[in-house]
Parts: structure tokens; sequence; C-alpha cells
């Protein structure tokens, strides 16, 4: 499920891409003097001529072992680490190259907003980011016209600044995913964005191999307000979020509580849900109604809230109050939001109700996919079958989640419940003793659960489909296609 990185046509100077990656020349054997740059690439299998091939180093690869390769394919410079320049190529080199790709990307969007009003929201949070982004994205193209939204899931140091290298003439507004793993993650990203409305949608435990404690995991995600420049967009219900939110920056928070700005105040369930959200006064215009009705195709009270998030974020973008027939619009924008794959999307497959949720994992995402998934099994009168994979990445706490999982599953009341992965069946060995949870059967991995699960369902069923993305849980729901 990896975003393919999109290709950019992103103009630049040689002069300005050593200022702005703080690098020093080394001139190539075969450089024709100063020359505009176009394109910007970290992959040689894509890179176009006239570009610039950024070097990047990473776990499984070094990009400077590609270098020939780039200027085989047109490349006229690159940038490398120091001491690593290759002879036919105009070389910037730099202390860190992940480093100065940010800062092209910062310099990038520094100048496009210098030359004209762009408004940016940066989305964040431990869950609903991606589902967020797209329905902020589909309300800000309402009311601002052409819209920079982050694909997929390029959402750190590398898909965000590719991401801003596809920044273009005709984008009015930009909506852009910052994500974390590790610890430090979204200072640099807040830093290269600089958004004029930061939203961070929620903290819980995520990646805390990498981030730590929750308290540690909140100020990572809390970050992101740091470089915000107009507003905050918060949970109303998120106390660790709102104690964290820098004083001079406004506010607008969404949720179900009272004091949220944006409240969900109705919800129907089921495959298409009818929302009613409430807006303060202070971001409607007089005379209006301050209130979006609309029908979202997206599961659960999870994405209804999403929605509101959205709403807050545009409230935020606009520099003057919503307007009658921008709520129209944004009710209709956000009833166009289809699922995004492998996050809650419900399909049917062979007369099965398949709730697809196998992007990734963590205990806010498996509470919000039980209760969507329990809520389309009531409302369809069918048996509920969860096959469940382990949770990554989340080090010494993830035995007490996991076990917390599996009461989390059978609170939902599933007729049937496959355990995939050792986390997993390690805790349902503590959890049946706990809870009698005898009915719980177990697969050592994905493909033994695609075996198992398409045993066990029969037409009529919901079944939920879930786990990290390391597990590979999508495997289910391929073997009953």
């Amino acid at each position: 499920m990896a975003t393919p990185i999109p290709i950019n046509q992103c103009e630049f100077t040689l002069a300005e891409i050593v200022e702005a990656a703080r690098g020093t020349l080394v001139r190539g054997t075969s450089s024709g003097g100063a020359r505009k740059i176009c394109g910007v690439s970290i992959d040689t299998r894509s890179i176009e001529p006239g570009a610039i091939f950024v070097a990047l180093q990473g776990a499984a690869s070094d990009g400077h072992d590609y270098i020939p390769q780039a200027a085989a394919r047109g490349a006229v410079a690159a940038i490398v680490a120091t001491g690593h320049h290759h002879p036919a190529l105009d070389c910037i080199e730099v202390d860190d190259t992940l480093t100065a790709l940010g800062r092209l990307a910062r310099c990038h969007l520094a100048r496009t907003r210098a030359s004209r009003a762009l408004p940016l929201i940066a989305i964040g949070g431990a869950v609903g980011k991606t589902t967020t982004k797209e329905l902020t994205a589909a309300v800000v193209r309402a009311l601002f016209g052409a819209t920079l939204a982050t694909p997929g899931n390029l959402n750190n140091l590398i898909g965000v600044p590719m991401t801003i290298f596809t920044l273009a003439g005709e984008h009015r507004a930009a909506v852009l995913e910052c994500g974390t793993n590790t610890r430090g993650e979204i200072p640099k990203l807040a830093q290269i964005v600089e958004p004029d409305v930061a939203m961070v949608l929620n903290v819980d435990l995520e990646h805390s191999e990498g981030l730590g404690t929750l308290d540690d995991i909140a100020d990572e995600e809390a970050a992101l307000f740091s470089t915000a420049t107009r507003c905050a967009v918060a949970s109303a219900d998120e106390p660790m979020v709102l104690s964290r939110i820098p004083k001079h920056l406004r506010q607008i928070r969404f949720g179900k509580s009272a004091n949220a700005h944006v409240r969900l105040v109705s919800r129907s369930a089921g495959a298409r849900s009818r929302i009613r959200v409430e807006l303060a006064r202070d971001i409607v215009a007089a005379g209006c109604e301050p209130v979006i009705e609309t029908e979202i195709a997206l599961l659960g009270e999870a994405a209804a809230l999403n929605c509101t998030a959205a709403i807050a974020g545009v409230a935020a973008m606009r520099a003057a109050p919503l307007e009658s027939r921008e709520l129209a619009a944004i009710g209709d924008a956000l009833a166009s939001v289809q699922p995004v794959a492998g996050r809650l999307a419900g399909s049917s497959i062979n007369g099965i109700f398949v709730i697809d949720d196998t992007y990734n994992s963590n205990p806010r995402s498996i509470r919000a996919a039980l209760a969507a998934a329990r809520e389309v099994a009531d409302g369809l009168r069918a048996r509920l079958v969860i096959a469940m994979g382990d949770m990554l990445e989340l080090g010494e706490q993830s035995a007490a989640a996991h076990q917390d999982a599996i009461r989390d599953v059978m609170l939902a009341r599933p007729a049937a419940f496959v355990a995939v992965g050792p986390e997993m069946n390690s805790a349902r060995a503590v959890v049946s003793r706990d809870a009698n949870a005898t009915d719980i059967l177990t697969a050592p991995d994905s493909v033994a659960a695609a075996k198992t699960v398409s045993e066990l369902v029969r037409p009529g069923d919901v079944l939920l489909v879930k786990g990290s993305r390391g597990v590979a849980m999508e495997r289910v729901i391929e073997r009953l296609a």
C-alpha cells in the first residue's frame, strides 16, 4: 500500500539550491555553468533529464551508489554527503542529505508564499490523519479552489518534501499530513511546513518503541503547533493535546463536547450515515444558520468526528466567517469523500460485508474499528467475525496493549475472532484465563489466517480485518476475493 513518490517539475538555480541546502558546490567536469534545474528526484528509476538527484542514505540502500545512474539518465546535479561528489555532475555537498531535502522544500514553499496567498494546514495525530486529510482537502477545494494535498501516506521527512515540490502555480491552498514513528520527526516537519493552521487530532499509543511514553508521544505530536502562525485545531475531548497548544495561537476545537466550536450533535448509523454538525456563532457569518447536515460514506463515529475536524480546519484557514453558501459547499464536499483503501473501507465480497482496516493498527484505531464493525453488524442483523493481527512498534507497552485489544474485541461480541501473530496469540493465552474467552481462534500469521477465515465466514456475515502494516492482513481479504 506504499504510495509512489510523485514526479515534479520544480525549478531552481544552482545558486538557490546551494543557499537553501547550506551546502558547498563542487563543479563537475561536464558542467555548463549556472543553469536551471527542473525537477527534484530521490529515485534514479523515475529521474528525468535536467533534474537534481538527492542521494539519501537508508537502512537498506545508499543513494550515493546510484549517482552514476542518475548522471546517465540526464541528471545535471546532485545533493550528496560531504566527500561523495561525482566528477560528471555539479554536486552540492552537505552534512545530511535528508535535512537538505527538507530545506530545499522549505525554500520552494517560502518563495511560493511570497508570490501569493497560500493558506496551508498541517494535520497530525495518532489516528485518523489520512482520512481527515482527505476530508479536509475536499472541503478546502470547495472553498479555495485547486489544492495541493498529500498523496496517500507520504507524511514523513521524505514524503512531505517530495509533495511540496509538486506545488505549482494553480494551487490556491495546501493540506499536508505529518506523521512520525521516531522522536524529533514532527519538530523537523513543522520547521519545513510552517503552517498557517496546525491540527493535531489525538494522542494515543503509536510507535511507542520509537516515541516513548504517552507523554512523550503527546509532546512529539504537539510539536506541530510550534511553527503555526495563525491557529491551532484540536479535539475538545483531548486534554493532552489542548494543554500543549501555545498560548498565542487562536484555538478552534472540534468533537462531541459542549465546548467544541464544531460539534457533532447527531449521527445515524449505517454504511452511510447522516450527520448534523453545529458551529460556533463566531465562525459563521451573521444571519447564517450555524449548522451543516450531510450524508457521509464513511463508517463509524470516528469518521463523523473526522468530518468535524475537517470543518474546523477549513474554518481556521478562512480569513472571514463562513457564509451560508460555503456551509452548503462543505456539506456537499464531505458527502463526496469515499473511504481510503485499507482504512475502514467497506465492500461486499461474495455476499460478505468486509471492513478493510488493514493499513495500520494501534489501540485507539482498534477501538474505533470495533465500534464501527459492531454498528454495521447490528444494522444488518448479521454475524460479526473479526480477524485481527498484531500491533507493531509498541515496545514495552506491547503485551499489555494486546491484552487490552483482545478484551476490547470480546466486548464487541463477535461470533468468531481470529487472533493473528505472536503478540495476539500470547495475549490470547492471558485473556482467555481472565475473560473465559475460549472461542478465540489463533493463527501464526496472515497466510494461515486467510485460510482459517475463508473456512469460517459465510454469506451475510460482517467481517472486520485489521492489523499493522507489517502483518499484511490484506491477505485475508485477497483470499476471500
